[in-house]
């Protein structure tokens, strides 16, 4: 399961650099839950040509991810963000004002 949420955030991030056949063969395995069998049949191809698709994009998009770091630095900054936020909820005091003025500079 862990792999196909991260295979999807990765396809929003770097879908838009796979050619139009790789985008709809992710888009139908991963969007809209149609099995290899389905995509296919719908395609005119082998289930193991879609198979083969599926693999080669599949790798593309976490070769993507090992290039740029686009969907890791994304999360990096989610994460400093919600420590931003929660700080500033219980600032009461300059060093809270410190620590946040610290986190928006790593940014």
């Amino acid at each position: 399961m862990e792999k196909i949420v991260k295979v999807a955030e990765l396809y929003d991030i770097y879908g838009p650099l796979l050619n139009e056949k790789q985008r709809d063969v992710i888009n139908c395995y991963y969007n809209e839950d149609l099995s290899l069998q389905e995509i296919a049949e719908n395609k005119n191809k082998s289930k193991q040509a879609i198979s083969d698709m599926m693999t080669r994009t599949v790798d593309k998009l976490f070769e993507f991810e090992d290039e740029l770091s686009l969907l890791e630095k994304k999360d990096e900054l989610k994460d400093a963000l919600t420590s931003i936020r929660e700080l500033m909820e219980n600032s009461k005091n300059k060093e809270a004002i410190e620590k946040i003025t610290e986190t928006i500079e790593r940014i």
